[in-house]
Parts: structure tokens; C-alpha cells; sequence
């Protein structure tokens, strides 16, 4: 019986298992080399756009990881666009000094050949930052 390839709704929903266990390597491993990562101008947790795997862990991986004791994303629903996947959901947070929180999140991502080639998130900025300042 010959193996069935991965949509790219189950990569998608794998990689942010991965994500939300911590399995960062599995994470990377399902980008790109040369991904284009796009965090909204003014969030407080990363901001600008990213280019390659290694930025993309120094830029906004290790970030979360010094500032959160967790943070994961919920994934309330994956629309499967073909090449584009759309997540909606949350991003659950808990500041190293603050209190659990959530911020409702989209992200849409590009796909070529199984792997992530461009991402884009979006997020309320400004209630992201009042919930951290809290």
C-alpha cells in the first residue's frame, strides 16, 4: 500500500503541535530555508518582517520563550486554500510577572512542496499590549 502524502492542512495543524509542545526543531523543519516571516508593525512581541528559518528563531521564537512562561496558539478552525491555509484562533499567553491571557490571532501561511515558504500574522496590537502592561 503506497503512502498517502500530508495535506497541507495536516502540516499546517502538525506544525503548531509541535509549536504548542515546544518542539521548536520540528517547527523549523516545516519552513522553508528562505521563508518570509510578517509579525504586525507595533505588536509588542514581534514586529517587522523576518527572512529564513534562523531569523525567524532569533527574531520571533527565542523572543516568546524569554518573555512567557507559555504561550501557545489555539487553533479554532484551518481554512485550506490549496497552496494558502488560513488559521484562526489565539494566541494564550502567560507573561513571566502577569496573568494567562488570550488575544484573538489569524495567520495565513504559503505552502511549496509541504513546507511553510511565507507567513503572515495578524493580531490586535494595541490590546495585546494593554493585556501585557496589566
Amino acid at each position: 500500500m503506497a503512502a498517502t502524502e500530508k495535506t497541507n492542512v495536516e502540516i499546517v495543524e502538525e506544525l503548531y503541535e509541535a509549536f504548542n509542545r515546544g518542539d521548536l526543531e520540528t517547527c523549523l523543519a516545516g519552513f522553508a530555508d528562505d521563508i518570509t516571516w510578517t509579525e504586525p508593525e507595533g505588536s509588542p512581541l514581534a514586529s517587522g518582517t523576518y527572512s529564513g528559518t534562523d531569523d525567524v528563531m532569533e527574531n520571533v521564537f527565542a523572543p516568546l520563550d524569554e518573555q512567557f512562561e507559555e504561550f501557545e496558539v489555539v487553533v479554532d478552525r484551518v481554512l485550506d486554500g490549496g497552496d494558502t491555509i488560513v488559521m484562526e484562533g489565539n494566541h494564550r499567553t502567560t507573561p513571566v510577572d502577569g496573568d494567562t491571557f488570550e488575544v484573538p490571532c489569524v495567520h495565513v501561511m504559503d505552502m511549496e512542496d509541504g513546507k511553510v515558504t511565507e507567513f503572515t500574522g495578524y493580531e490586535d496590537t494595541a490590546l495585546t499590549q494593554q493585556l501585557l502592561e496589566e
